[in-house]
């Protein structure tokens, strides 16, 4: 097979570009105290989630403020819930919690999207994104119009959120966003929202409150909002693995007032395409992580390839040539001085002189088959994404 059919691969890759590259969750509980259980249980509920869908922990960023499975008053020490029949242990032995306790902030969750952040903070704990990176952001907790309280001590305003993503546009943090909150009001929250490429939803218009599903009896208390769990109620049910083909409409279309007992709301107007391309995009490209690939440069036709492969070809050929050339111009020395007495000559293993012509093919050649390696994983890739 010809060296030129090994390198087409690997020639189409520089016009193959994806939507986004990487996928980010921030997932924000915002509520102290024991009452409030199911502001933890709607985060570790989406946590799972997203997991399941192939988001690495690497690239969640996870907010609790209080520790609800070792709160005293637990009866079921260790164990989160969402729901009354206790089938699911939320907490589980694989969670990695980024910000806990009092470090859960207005500032450093401001901080945390703008990525202003001293030096030494670990990477664990800082947002790694860029301008070809999807972000899903979900908060939950206690607010009201235009305003999420954080611990009852301090509050993020409608225009603080909308700063900070102004932000994260300006400095190429997100390609795409969904905004998503589980509050009282919780439509208020994007209202001041002005940077492009984001879908924002929300629980609640405003003068609406956010309310519960049910209650555990045995835990005491409410362990998931209404919201929350008819996403996930979706999620879990029809997204059952990461190839799913649901889009955000569909996700949208099965929010139900009447099941919800709140308007949930949605803004389009801010995503390029406004309505009807924020509706067609695939529910995996927010929750899970898989990108799509396509092929561009529409302007590279068959002879422009034909004539570059041609060009790659006479240039190997012509290494060849010199390589030849100076290998018979310089044939090995075979003189032996009659005076002096053979010696038997000793060999040893070591390094071989090579000279700058063929040190310079091999080279040729070692990049010729990295590259034929290369197009065959970028092919395969491509398949698999087809």
């Amino acid at each position: 097979m010809k060296l030129s059919t090994a390198l087409l691969p690997l020639l189409a890759a520089p016009f193959a570009t994806s939507e986004h590259t990487s996928n980010w969750a921030v997932l924000v509980s915002t509520s102290r105290f024991w009452f409030n259980y199911r502001h933890l249980a709607n985060v570790l509920s989406l946590y799972r989630t997203v997991k399941r869908l192939g988001i690495p922990d690497s690239q969640i960023i996870l907010m609790l403020p209080d520790d609800m499975a070792c709160n005293p008053r637990n009866a079921f020490p260790g164990t989160v819930y969402n729901n009354a029949d206790r089938a699911l242990d939320l907490y589980g032995d694989n969670i990695e919690v980024d910000y806990r306790g009092y470090d859960v902030t207005v500032e450093n969750f401001i901080r945390l999207m703008t990525d202003r952040v001293g030096e030494d903070m670990p990477r664990s704990k800082r947002l790694m994104t860029d301008e070809r990176s999807n972000i899903l952001v979900y908060m939950t907790g206690h607010g009201g119009n235009e305003f999420l309280k954080f611990q009852d001590a301090e509050e993020i305003s409608a225009f603080d959120l909308a700063d900070a993503f102004g932000q994260m546009w300006e400095k190429k943090r997100y390609h795409e966003m969904l905004f998503m909150i589980d509050t009282c009001q919780a439509n208020t929250m994007y209202s001041k929202f002005y940077s492009p490429n984001i879908l924002a939803t929300g629980s609640s218009e405003i003068d609406q409150s956010s309310y519960s599903h049910h209650a555990d009896s045995d835990v005491g208390v409410a362990v998931i909002d209404r919201y929350t769990y008819y996403n996930l109620e979706f999620l879990e049910q029809r997204v059952t693995n990461p190839t799913s083909k649901l889009t955000m409409g569909e996700l949208f279309d099965s929010y139900d007032p009447a099941k919800m007992h709140s308007d949930a709301g949605i803004r389009y107007d801010l995503f390029e395409g406004g309505e009807e391309a924020a509706r067609s995009k695939r529910i995996m490209d927010f929750f899970g992580n898989v990108q799509n690939v396509e092929l561009q440069g529409q302007g590279r036709n068959e002879t422009q390839w034909m004539e570059e492969l041609a060009a790659i070809d006479k240039m190997i050929l012509d290494a060849r040539r010199r390589h030849n050339q100076s290998l018979s111009a310089n044939p090995p020395a075979q003189h032996i001085d009659k005076k002096t007495k053979p010696v038997q000559a000793i060999t040893r293993e070591g390094a071989m002189k090579v000279n700058q012509e063929q040190g310079w093919n091999k080279q040729i050649v070692g990049a010729a088959a990295l590259l034929g390696c290369a197009g065959v994983w970028v092919a395969g890739s491509l398949f698999e994404a087809t």
